[in-house]
């Protein structure tokens, strides 16, 4: 039985997997999300800790470096 599928013209033409397998696997959206998580973590560490002012000093532009890459890599396939 052949099934006709009706698409507007604004979907994609092959489905969501076969687009996403094209990706490299460390550019999917898991690795590259815990890789944002892990700079955010970072940067509130070095924020929070009382011993090195240059950490202190660099923990602001890390934590906003991985909000950054956390709301891009969102838009990544899985």
């Amino acid at each position: 039985m052949n099934l006709q599928v009706n698409r507007h013209p604004s979907h994609p033409r092959e489905p969501q997997g076969a687009a996403a397998s094209r990706w490299p696997k460390a550019l999917r959206r898991g690795p590259m999300e815990t890789l944002a998580t892990l700079l955010i973590s970072a940067g509130v560490l070095m924020l929070l800790q009382p011993f090195s002012l240059t950490l202190y000093g660099h923990s602001f532009v890390t934590t906003l470096i991985g909000v950054v890459m956390f709301t891009f890599v969102t838009k990544f396939p899985e």
